[in-house]
């Protein structure tokens, strides 16, 4: 009896210093599930190994099931992991702690979203259409939705590539006769982000005006761009995009720190988009 009440402040000290660990939070998409290459894969392994990463949202895990995801998921140190569907393009998660109140909704989406919670934080993972703004931005409205349906507000973090432009990159993207290339290149294709003449920023916009914060905040960050990648060339400035993206709930504005598009040897090649991290702290506030 007295080592189970010596034990059980310990236990109560281990369980507050857990709540107050800084969370360093990774968003990828691992361009077709790394091209089913196994050197790719394990280019990935060491990097995110070395990265310590507490949890890691993946876009593009390409007809992959639960158990493949799971053996990534320990190969990076993280035993638990979560998949929302095993056929086509899927969003999943690793974790070095446990993921429960898993959710998962596929009808009305090209790829599909989850939610999930890891250490009372709400994770929304999601991949939006690559095709046109107006898909897009259904696809926003029923994450949106749903979050409402679910009762999920406080604690909430919507993370992966949404596919979409950000009204607080309109300088850069009209800067230098950026705007008329990049117009002409979404009319040729079927990967839209123009109306009407213009970039669309709508997508995006309805996150703010949900209330949701941009982590890549203007005051302390200059553009910069999550996609392409250099692993098809060098990349012109008509061609440079910001469109994934680590949104956050306002109550956790001041815990949220290092936002940044990470860029190295490494990230220059292993996927065509670049990874996007985060930390969620107990009192750091966003820069």
């Amino acid at each position: 009896m007295k080592k189970a009440l010596f034990l059980f402040p310990f236990f109560l000290c281990s369980q507050y210093l857990l709540a107050q660990k800084a969370l360093k939070i990774i968003s990828y998409n691992v361009y077709n599930y790394f091209e089913a290459e196994q050197e790719r894969k394990q280019r990935f392994i060491s990097w995110a190994t070395t990265q310590q990463a507490d949890v890691i949202a993946y876009q593009e895990l390409v007809n992959i099931n639960e158990q493949e995801l799971a053996q990534l998921g320990k190969s990076i140190g993280h035993p638990f992991t979560a998949l929302a569907k095993e056929k086509g393009y899927a969003v999943g998660i690793s974790s070095k702690y446990p993921i429960e109140k898993v959710k998962k909704v596929i009808k009305g989406m090209h790829h599909g979203f989850m939610a999930v919670s890891i250490q009372d934080l709400n994770f929304i993972i999601v991949h939006l259409s690559p095709f046109s703004h107006e898909k897009r931005g259904e696809e926003i409205a029923t994450i949106t939705d749903s979050l409402t349906r679910w009762s999920i507000a406080k604690n909430t973090i919507i993370l992966g590539d949404m596919n979409s432009l950000a009204a607080a990159d309109s300088l850069e993207y009209n800067r230098n006769g950026r705007l008329i290339p990049m117009l002409k290149s979404d009319e040729r294709s079927k990967l839209s982000n123009a109306r009407q003449g213009h970039l669309d920023y709508s997508v995006t916009d309805a996150l703010l005006k949900k209330g949701f914060i941009d982590t890549w905040s203007r005051k302390d960050h200059a553009f910069d761009f999550s996609y392409p990648t250099l692993e098809f060339g060098p990349v012109p400035d008509s061609s440079k995009e910001r469109i994934d993206y680590i949104f956050i709930s306002k109550d956790l504005k001041k815990k949220t720190s290092k936002s940044g598009i990470l860029k190295d040897p490494l990230t220059d090649h292993l996927s065509d988009h670049y990874p996007i991290r985060i930390i969620i702290g107990p009192t750091t506030p966003l820069r």
